[in-house]
């Protein structure tokens, strides 16, 4: 195995670990969240202003915020102390890991807002506590691996090849 070759599952290793932290993570912030908000709750109601629904929009800017950020800043890091070698030995710029913030986070918005809009078009007009709180961990789960594991191919792009991003 080449050195590249090594470097590349190396890195590939990590944005796996950091994307199953990332989803463990906000998972738990998830249900944290949801017991704040809806923990006495029998029946959790779907629409309305700080309802189930209308959850789903800070919830997922949270969530993509810290899922590109903390991540970000890590492998900033990693890469600055030279853990792993970029072909032009430079370290992405902080504005440009807050731009891909941003971007998350706007990403996480639509989502948010696509999954909101849709709860609200269903019709239902309220969920069992169980059933809420096991979508809403799932939903922040997957968000922050999905964010996570995207930012950190971007971020780490010119270490791996073109085959490995996709």
């Amino acid at each position: 195995m080449t050195a590249g070759m090594e470097q590349r599952a190396a890195i590939a290793t990590y944005i796996a670990r950091e994307a199953i932290v990332s989803a463990v993570i906000n998972a738990a912030i998830g249900a944290l969240f949801f017991y704040g908000l809806f923990g006495g709750l029998n029946d959790v109601p779907v629409p309305g202003w700080g309802g189930y629904a209308f959850d789903f929009l800070p919830q997922s800017a949270a969530v993509t915020l810290m899922a590109c950020l903390v991540p970000g800043l890590l492998a900033r890091r990693a890469l600055a102390a030279g853990r792993w070698r970029l072909p032009q030995n430079e370290v992405p710029a902080l504005p440009y890991l807050l731009r891909l913030a941003a971007l998350s986070v706007a990403v996480g918005l639509m989502l948010g807002g696509g999954s909101a809009a849709l709860w609200i078009m269903s019709g239902i007009v309220s969920l069992g506590h169980a059933s809420a709180l096991v979508i809403k961990i799932v939903y922040g789960a997957l968000l922050g691996a999905l964010i996570t594991s995207r930012v950190l191919r971007h971020l780490l792009r010119d270490t791996l090849s073109s085959k490995d991003m996709n």
